[in-house]
């Protein structure tokens, strides 16, 4: 340790003190004659031969002042080297501040393991509810990167909580993102054998958004349930179709639901009902302004139903502003009828009988794929290294 700019060796000032285990007093010659060398530099130097414990202590109150263990030149070797085959290489404890602070052009930190099932880098955590194992913190740069060649780049559980969180606090950034490079991948995947895969909320706003330049942006396949379920109004902008049948379900007498279905027609149509009358066999209908401007009234088509004996009903005339009723053969009765006006739908393409590429068919629609069964480690054990305190 140093206090100011003074080096203690083995205890009180100016002593050093190398355990000799094999070398004697030849090596203590030299260890002396190395710290004399280094007094008239300026700096004390520590050194013990190969094999040989060294012990660098002084006063543990200390609060200026760096040890340093300097290497320069020579072959790319390592500076020190630490072994213990029977517990922890180097144990490093701070009761205020960082354990160990590393910096290096290329690792800061290089932790790896040789035993299947071993940890690399371990960060824990000790008695504490709030806190982070392992933070990685980068202005510009990437704060956390995983990486695996043929296994799981980062691996994430949780026994009570939530496995992954990700928050983004910037405009147009993801709280979480998720990417493949391959035709064949998947972005963002989630299994779950019982419950539910993939979860997505929103108080406020669209619980989930998806968007496709050129595919599909949402796809949903159910091999023997449905395909989707949806829980209060859907809106549609664009065109629906479907291979099956459109119906409602309407509730009847004895409370079940039932299937009411859609008229389907070769064109788009929309359709108004009503009732008139004639008197003494003339009569006329004004058509709903707001159901016209949804439908071409240059050509439509008017179905009438008389309400009493008569000699029939037809139209006689036509316009964009209504139609007028007539009684058959000059009839002069007065009688009520219901009416039914059938109009295309104004602002489509009304091709009649349009052919459809349907990329629906149930054989051709994309598939899932496969997931790979993934088993979660078990925690590893850890010791404490703050001594118990």
């Amino acid at each position: 340790m140093v206090q100011g700019n003074q080096t203690e060796l083995g205890g009180s000032r100016g002593r050093f003190r190398a355990m000799l285990s094999r070398r004697g007093v030849m090596t203590a010659a030299v260890a002396s004659a190395a710290v004399a060398m280094t007094r008239m530099n300026g700096a004390k130097v520590a050194e013990a031969a190969a094999g040989d414990p060294i012990l660098i202590s002084g006063n543990n109150a200390t609060t200026g002042g760096t040890t340093r263990i300097d290497k320069n030149g020579g072959p790319p070797v390592t500076t020190v080297l630490v072994t213990n085959s029977n517990a922890d290489a180097i144990q490093a404890v701070s009761t205020t501040n960082v354990g160990v602070n590393a910096a290096g052009l290329t690792q800061g930190v290089l932790g790896a393991t040789t035993t299947s099932g071993g940890v690399g880098v371990l960060g824990a955590v000790f008695g504490q509810a709030l806190g982070q194992g392992v933070l990685g913190n980068c202005l510009t740069a990437i704060g956390v990167w995983g990486n695996s060649g043929s296994n799981i780049g980062v691996l994430a559980s949780s026994q009570t909580s939530h496995a992954v969180f990700g928050s983004a606090a910037g405009a147009n950034v993801s709280g979480v993102l998720g990417t493949t490079v391959s035709a064949a991948g998947v972005g963002v995947s989630g299994v779950n054998a019982t419950g539910i895969a993939v979860q997505a909320t929103s108080t406020s706003s669209v619980g989930m958004f998806a968007v496709s330049g050129s595919g599909t942006a949402v796809v949903g396949r159910s091999t023997t349930g449905k395909a989707a379920e949806f829980f209060g109004a859907v809106e549609i902008t664009g065109d629906f179709t479907a291979t099956g049948m459109k119906s409602a379900a309407v509730k009847v007498a004895d409370g079940s639901l039932r299937r009411m279905y859609c008229l389907e027609s070769p064109v788009s149509f929309f359709e108004d009902i009503g009732t008139g009358s004639i008197t003494d066999g003339h009569g006329g209908v004004a058509i709903d302004p707001v159901f016209g401007s949804t439908v071409d009234l240059s050509d439509y088509s008017v179905f009438l139903t008389p309400a009493g004996d008569c000699r029939g009903l037809f139209v006689e005339s036509k316009s964009k502003d209504g139609f007028s009723v007539k009684e058959l053969m000059g009839g002069t009765n007065s009688v009520s009828f219901s009416y039914r006006i059938v109009a295309k739908r104004t602002g489509i393409t009304n091709e009649r009988l349009a052919p459809v590429n349907f990329s629906g068919d149930p054989a051709a629609a994309p598939r899932a794929v496969p997931q790979r069964e993934v088993t979660i480690p078990q925690a590893p054990s850890v010791n404490r290294i703050d001594g118990g305190r």
